[in-house]
C-alpha cells in the first residue's frame, strides 16, 4: 500500500486583496517577511529586539529585489513591444 503524509500547518489563514491593481513591492515584501520571519511575543526581550531589527533588514532586501524585478520585467516588455512594432505602447509601462 502506498501512502502519503500531509503535515498539519498550525496558524491562521489570512486573505488580502487589491482593487484595480496588482501588488506593490512594499506590499509583497510585507507578505513575504510575515512568512519568512516570525518573532514570538514570548521571546526574551533582547532576542526579540534583535530579531525585529533583523526582520526590518531582511524586508528591505526583499523589497529592493522586488523593485529590481519589476524594472527588469518592464525593460523586457519594452524591448518586446519595440520588436513587435509597437514602440508607441512603451509609455504605458511607466509608473
Amino acid at each position: 500500500m502506498i501512502g502519503t503524509q500531509s503535515p498539519v500547518l498550525l496558524g491562521g489563514i489570512s486573505v488580502a486583496t487589491t482593487d484595480g491593481r496588482g501588488w506593490t513591492p512594499d506590499e509583497l515584501a510585507d507578505r513575504a517577511i510575515e512568512k519568512i520571519l516570525y518573532v514570538g511575543s514570548e521571546s526574551h526581550p533582547a532576542i526579540r529586539d534583535q530579531a525585529l531589527a533583523f526582520r526590518v533588514a531582511v524586508r528591505s532586501v526583499i523589497k529592493s529585489y522586488l523593485e529590481e524585478a519589476v524594472r527588469q520585467d518592464r525593460a523586457t516588455i519594452a524591448v518586446r513591444l519595440h520588436e513587435a512594432g509597437h514602440p508607441n505602447l512603451v509609455h504605458l509601462l511607466g509608473d
